[in-house]
């Protein structure tokens, strides 16, 4: 299986993405706290099925038009491809009360009894990729899942210092680099997950 993976566009315009791909994954924030119809100028870039989640800086209605075009993960458990994937949009509290932000027994509770393969998730589990001013700001409901559940692969953004893959355990941790300055991630796979190759492109 192959698919884009891609977040924090911020209001950035994408254009017609040259990669054949089976599925593309975004991890959120397709605005500025701005014009929720922005999602659908996002959608028209891609060419094949979507799945998608809110992050912190889009307001609720941008979970809404999500949920009516059919193509929301959030706090879901979805089939693609024969792989289980499962979403959470939005973020752990910032000290900036941006839109869409949610407590830890939140997530917790968001993500209790939901198991998957793949996950793709706005905020970074607490640990990883989340270094803001020497303070890790990851959420730590997604570290305890993480090692609960043991994903195969989990696919995050929300942090945008940070770039690059890290393994802990048996999940592989992605973290997305900014689509706004046109970063992307094309990932292949095999069933088993052995192996998985990530290539960090540009769109």
């Amino acid at each position: 299986m192959r698919i884009l993976a891609l977040a924090d566009i911020h209001g950035r315009k994408i254009k017609k993405v040259p990669y054949d791909v089976d599925a593309v994954f975004i991890a959120g924030d397709f605005t500025n706290a701005d014009d929720p119809g922005f999602v659908d100028d996002v959608l028209k870039a891609f060419d094949t099925d979507v799945y998608a989640v809110p992050g912190n800086m889009d307001r609720k209605r941008v979970l809404e038009i999500l949920e009516e075009r059919g193509i929301s993960i959030h706090f879901k458990a979805v089939e693609v491809g024969g792989y289980t994937v499962v979403g959470l949009g939005g973020s752990d509290p910032t000290p900036f009360g941006t839109p869409f932000e949610l407590s830890e027994d939140e997530i917790e509770g968001g993500l209790s009894g939901l198991d998957g393969d793949i996950a793709v998730f706005h905020p970074p589990p607490y640990g990883f990729f989340d270094w803001v001013r020497g303070e890790s700001v990851g959420s730590k409901a997604v570290r305890r899942w993480m090692e609960e559940k043991k994903p195969k692969m989990l696919i995050c953004a929300h942090i945008h210092e940070h770039m690059g893959v890290a393994r802990y355990k048996d999940t592989l941790i992605v973290k997305l680099g900014t689509a706004m300055k046109g970063s992307a991630a094309l990932i292949e796979m095999s069933k088993d997950f052995d192996p998985i190759v990530v290539r960090f492109v540009e769109i």
